[in-house]
C-alpha cells in the first residue's frame, strides 16, 4: 500500500484514498454553513479525524463539537450527520472499517 499525502486532496468534497479488504480511508471538505449530505449510518465503524475547521457531528441523539485534532469514533449501524460549524472549510480524514464505499 502506498503512502498517501491527505492534504493534497483538501478542497474535494469527498474522495476514497486508500482501500484494503477489511478498511478504507477517505477524505472530505465541507464548506462553511454545508453539511456531508443526508443522515446515514454504516455496517461497520467509521472514525473520523478532524485536520481543520470545526465540525458539529451528531451520533444517534447527540451532538458534538469537534474541533482540528479531535477524533470521533461513531459504531457500526448508528445513524450520524456532519456540518461544518465553522467559517473556514471543514477537512477531514475518515477510516471505515470495514470499506463503505
Amino acid at each position: 500500500m502506498d503512502v498517501v499525502d491527505a492534504l493534497a486532496h483538501r478542497g474535494r468534497f469527498f474522495r476514497v484514498l486508500q482501500q484494503t479488504a477489511r478498511s478504507q480511508t477517505a477524505v472530505m471538505t465541507i464548506a462553511p454553513g454545508a453539511d456531508a449530505g443526508p443522515e446515514e449510518e454504516h455496517d461497520g465503524d467509521q472514525v473520523i479525524y478532524v485536520v481543520e475547521g470545526e465540525a458539529v457531528v451528531r451520533i444517534g441523539d447527540k451532538e458534538y463539537r469537534a474541533a482540528a485534532g479531535a477524533l470521533v469514533m461513531i459504531p457500526a449501524r448508528t445513524r450520524h450527520h456532519v456540518t461544518n460549524a465553522g467559517e473556514v472549510p471543514l477537512f477531514f480524514v475518515t477510516v471505515y472499517a470495514p470499506p463503505a464505499y
